[in-house]
């Protein structure tokens, strides 16, 4: 009994859940695995059959079912999900949103709970989140790409089938293409030609949309205006002739209200910025008067031709270089020898080389001299210093400044150079090791001794002139630099560069060569007045220290006669250079220069040394001088003066010289006096008749007078104010050349100097 009414009281308790169930009565209702246990208790126990087991069976089936329907929902594997712009792909077995509303409504209808029916109704719940966020991002006018791929990344986890994706994915595609433009926009200084042109292209592509419309059609407008200017200032700056500053200007005025990247545009306002300050730098190039240097115009110029804009000084400019350059050429012309290595600012300036070449230089004074020069003044020892220092010189007085100090190193390194040359031919110098003339061989045969440096040449390797006369300076090539043109054409050239107003290296150095032409003729007349050439010869009589030397085997000799160095003041040699050095031609320094050699070395006979006398001529034997001259030719010269002097009483230059002599009235006896008093050389030959003598040198204004006799008294007239008469042999003339040529006597050069008395 015990058991019967306990398995009657597990009937009744088993039979009350089912009821419960089936007919749905609880509040809480069972969940699927207590179903299960019912029925298996009700199939274990052999409970009496009923209806309840079959709807228990029944419900429990069903459940089953929806239990294994949602968990394939949420398993995801009815569908293929992908990221390409967000959401998945749309599959024809995919659960909609009602079909996922009905499923829940199924799962809250069972009479049992399963264990998947919370994830459904969040499920259900998310896709009404995701469904209001679309209606809402949609429906704004520019929604924000984020927003827009953070709801497309959340439809990723909603496994149902979501009509608002293929909107969401073009609003998305807009949205960015939107912000892309916006970006752009934002930074003009970026937005190019060939952006706006991209972005256009892909706004093409897009869906059709009233924002992407707007923002197409302002970016179209945006490239248009952009091609139009950039294609417009690009005709503006090829043009030819160019444009005025004044109407680029103008252009960029109005480019500068388009908010883009335009390439031709900065290009020119980059040039008007340049061409700004170019004319800043002209203007300021001649303010206050100043005279422009000619690298600063060549610099503007060539700056100008990079600026393609109408510059209206340029041409003037231009002008001003032209006729700089026509300037140039004209001094060349002037100065320069044919072929010459030498450029014209080289002839120009101070030498700054003296002793360079194949003049070794040995002298220990010459080296000592050059390091004190170095010591002392600005390092300029090559023309290209020079010319830089010049062009870099602020104004004229400051190149003046750099020329005299190149003049004090010329003049010293020279004077050094001489004597290291001289002292190339004393006796005790070796002479097995004795190199001269461009070859650096040793002397032999017929020499020549350049006047300047001093070095010995032989006959063979240099040109010697025809028409080389005794009295008459012969320089080497290295010495003889330009043609020296008379001072009266070289003068009109400094006038033309003085009407050009332009400074230049070469200009300067022709400034500073007139006036130290000027300085230097003063000097001469200061000489004469104050009677320092009649001393020469007296203060330092003439040493014959230069004799005919005998080197391994050969001889040589000096077959032009030059000035003795010993038989010269320290002032009147320095005078004397000074004046070989100017690239001018002075009568003034050939008057120096034949008055010191008449009177320092006696005049050589008139027989030719060459030929056979030549070849016989004692002047090869060592009892020669230096010049080449004996006694015995020196006494036979002496005798045909004075014999050319009687027989020329009845020839044409005599009836000339009388001739002359009426044309002027004589000087006074008080001046004649004066004059061989202060400046008449002390004569080495026979005086002449005391008449002839009176009568010539009476009317000769020279202060050096060489008292001519004979065939020698030919007579010239200045051209300039004092209409004094000159010998033609005083003055340096040929009688060629005073028939050809206007003469002009230093103190007519030099209005300023008053000649003593």
């Amino acid at each position: 009994m015990e058991s019967v009414k306990l398995r009657s009281e597990s009937y009744k308790e088993w039979l009350s859940s089912v009821q419960d169930i089936v007919e749905n009565k609880g509040t809480k209702k069972k969940g699927l695995e207590e179903l299960h246990s019912l029925v298996e208790q009700g199939e274990t126990k052999a409970f009496p059959k009923s209806s309840l087991l079959d709807q228990l069976r029944s419900i429990t089936t069903e459940a089953d079912k929806v239990a294994v329907m949602a968990q394939q929902l949420l398993n995801g594997k009815r569908q293929t999900r992908y990221r390409s712009g967000g959401g998945k792909s749309q599959n024809h077995n995919e659960l909609t949103v009602e079909e996922l509303r009905s499923f829940v409504q199924q799962l809250d209808n069972l009479p049992c709970n399963i264990r998947q029916a919370p994830l459904l109704k969040d499920l259900l719940a998310r896709v009404d989140d995701f469904h209001k966020c679309s209606e809402r991002l949609l429906s704004d006018e520019s929604p924000s790409p984020q927003e827009l791929q953070d709801l497309l990344d959340v439809s990723l986890g909603l496994d149902v089938e979501l009509p608002q994706l293929p909107l969401l994915r073009e609003r998305l595609e807009q949205a960015r293409w939107l912000e892309a433009v916006q970006q752009a926009s934002n930074r003009p200084d970026s937005l190019c030609l060939d952006t706006m042109r991209r972005l256009i292209d892909q706004g093409v592509g897009l869906a059709p949309h009233s924002s992407v419309e707007k923002a197409m059609a302002r970016l179209q407008e945006l490239l248009t205006v952009s091609e139009q200017w950039e294609e417009k200032v690009l005709g503006l700056m090829e043009a030819r002739p160019c444009h005025s500053i004044d109407t680029l200007e103008a252009a960029l005025q109005e480019v500068e209200n388009i908010p883009a990247y335009l390439p031709n545009c900065l290009q020119l306002k980059d040039i008007v910025t340049k061409a700004k300050k170019w004319l800043h730098e002209a203007e300021a190039l001649q303010l206050g008067g100043r005279i422009p240097v000619l690298e600063s115009l060549s610099e503007l110029v060539l700056i100008a031709e990079g600026i393609p804009v109408r510059l209206e000084p340029l041409s003037r400019l231009e002008a001003l270089i032209s006729d700089v350059q026509n300037w140039r050429e004209s001094a060349a012309k002037t100065f320069l020898l044919k072929n010459t290595p030498f450029t014209l600012l080289e002839v120009l300036c101070p030498r700054c080389d003296v002793g360079s070449g194949n003049q070794k230089l040995k002298s220990k004074k010459l080296k000592e001299i050059s390091q004190l020069v170095k010591k002392s003044s600005t390092k300029l020892e090559s023309v290209c210093e020079i010319e830089r220092a010049l062009s870099e010189s602020k104004d004229s007085a400051s190149a003046m400044n750099t020329l005299a100090e190149v003049q004090q190193r010329e003049m010293a390194i020279l004077l050094a150079l001489r004597d290291s040359n001289e002292a190339k031919l004393l006796p005790a110098e070796n002479c097995s090791a004795l190199n001269v003339c461009a070859c650096q061989k040793a002397p032999l045969g017929d020499m020549v001794q350049c006047e300047l440096c001093r070095d010995l040449f032989h006959c063979g390797c240099v040109a010697m002139p025809a028409d080389l006369e005794f009295g008459q300076a012969w320089l080497c090539p290295l010495c003889k630099r330009s043609r020296k043109p008379p001072l009266d054409k070289v003068l009109p050239l400094l006038a033309s560069l003085q009407r050009i107003r332009v400074r230049l290296p070469e200009g300067d150095a022709l400034r500073f060569l007139i006036e130290r032409t000027v300085r230097w003729q003063h000097r001469v007349q200061q000489a004469c007045t104050a009677g320092l050439l009649s001393i020469t010869g007296n203060t330092w009589p003439r040493k014959a220290t230069y004799l005919s030397q005998e080197i391994n085997g050969g001889s040589f000799y000096i077959e032009h006669q030059s000035l003795p160095p010993q038989a010269l003041s320290p002032d009147v040699e320095e005078l004397m250079l000074e004046g070989f050095l100017l690239q001018v031609t002075l009568p003034e320094t050939e008057q120096l220069y034949r008055y010191l050699t008449y009177k320092l070395t006696p005049p050589p006979s008139h027989c030719s040394p060459s030929g056979r006398d030549a070849e016989q001529s004692p002047r090869r034997s060592p009892q020669h001088n230096k010049n080449g001259v004996s006694k015995k030719e020196s006494l036979s010269s002496q005798s045909k003066r004075t014999k050319r002097r009687k027989d020329s009483s009845d020839s044409q230059h005599s009836d000339k010289a009388k001739k002359s002599r009426k044309k002027k009235p004589k000087k006074s006896k008080e001046r004649s006096e004066d004059v061989k008093k202060v400046c008449s050389p002390e004569h080495t030959s026979s005086d002449p008749a005391p008449s002839d003598s009176e009568e010539d040198f009476s009317l000769c204004a020279a202060p050096w007078c060489r008292e001519p006799e004979g065939d020698e008294v030919n007579w010239v007239q200045c051209d300039g104010n004092c209409n004094q008469w000159f010998h033609q042999v005083c003055v340096g003339l040929s009688a060629e050349r005073a028939e050809k040529e206007d003469y002009i006597c230093i103190s007519c050069t030099q209005p300023d100097y008053e000649r003593g008395d």
